[in-house]
């Protein structure tokens, strides 16, 4: 996901894509970036911003536009009210995209947070932020486009028990009305700082949601009759080839969480979350191995932000006269 407000830049961002997928008619078949480009509430538009949003949606880009207005400053201190703001801005570029290129792919956004009153600080981790998410995406559902909101986001300064109770209560809702994408895992204080030990932790948060959006699921085979008359009163399940086909499909298996019996987890060090997490992230960064771009292709990238660096620099030089 890409982002910015200058139209140059966006295109200098374009090409460097097209050079990763081979080139400007396969990234338009399989463009591999997405730009995220936010309003100015209440119902305003950054020009420069929109112009770099038609620049990404000309050459085949999907662009999102996130409508951010805070209840109580920034929109209505009513939900609803914010919603409407914020809807009004989304659209508004929506179809202004639509009239500068047709067809272009376009994904509706919200990161609806409250004004905090005593702090004068925006609250992304609190639950308003998670029902207008949820909201956000019901409109997008109602518009027959994608959805993109912001949840699993925390206030907290650092990974631990708030930033874990905010993370689940801000993106559960919008898990379960169905949004497209959310964003905010691993970022913590609303968003301004990356925790690479939060984003693992977030993402045992995330399949937790997703477990409990799925449900139950009620028929014939998982009601298992026929295996409960096999093993009888008395009996056990572990030994079942029914249990076998089903557990990893009915059960949440944590990669993170300690379900270790007390003397066992004493013994091992007694590690909290956050520590199992710091230990992960060493664990996959030590072990990982990316793949490398073709060295023509890192050539060729080089040489755009090369060329870049000289673009950019051309108005900073006219302005330090």
């Amino acid at each position: 996901m890409e982002t910015t407000t200058d139209p140059v830049e966006a295109q200098y961002q374009i090409d460097m894509a097209a050079a990763a997928v081979g080139g400007t008619q396969e990234f338009r078949k399989r463009p591999i970036i997405s730009s995220l480009h936010c309003s100015s509430a209440p119902l305003q538009v950054n020009g420069d911003s929109l112009e770099a949003a038609l620049k990404f949606a000309e050459a085949g880009v999907p662009i999102m536009f996130m409508g951010m207005p805070q209840p109580g400053a920034t929109g209505p201190a009513t939900l609803a009210g914010s919603i409407a703001v914020s809807n009004a801005e989304v659209l508004a570029c929506l179809v202004t995209s639509q009239l500068a290129c047709p067809g272009s792919s376009v994904i509706y956004s919200a990161g609806i947070a409250a004004f905090d009153m005593k702090t004068c600080t925006r609250a992304g981790g609190g639950p308003e932020h998670a029902l207008t998410g949820a909201a956000s995406a019901e409109l997008a559902r109602y518009y027959g486009v994608p959805s993109l909101v912001g949840g699993f986001v925390s206030t907290a300064k650092k990974p631990g028990v708030q930033s874990s109770y905010e993370k689940l209560t801000s993106g559960f809702p919008a898990v379960f009305a169905g949004c497209s994408m959310i964003a905010g895992i691993g970022l913590l204080c609303d968003c301004t700082v990356l925790a690479l030990e939060e984003l693992v932790i977030d993402a045992e948060i995330a399949k937790i949601a997703f477990r409990l959006a799925q449900g139950i699921e009620v028929n014939d085979n998982t009601l298992a009759l026929d295996v409960i008359r096999k093993v009888g009163p008395g009996g056990n399940f572990l030994a079942e080839k029914h249990t076998l086909d089903y557990f990893k499909r009915e059960h949440f298996l944590p990669d993170l969480s300690d379900r270790r019996p007390y003397e066992t987890w004493l013994k091992d060090g007694a590690k909290d979350i956050v520590k199992r997490a710091k230990e992960k992230v060493k664990t996959m960064l030590e072990k990982h191995q990316g793949k490398p771009l073709d060295e023509d292709v890192q050539k060729e990238i080089q040489e755009i932000i090369r060329k870049a660096d000289e673009k950019l620099a051309e108005p900073r030089k006219e302005e330090s006269r």
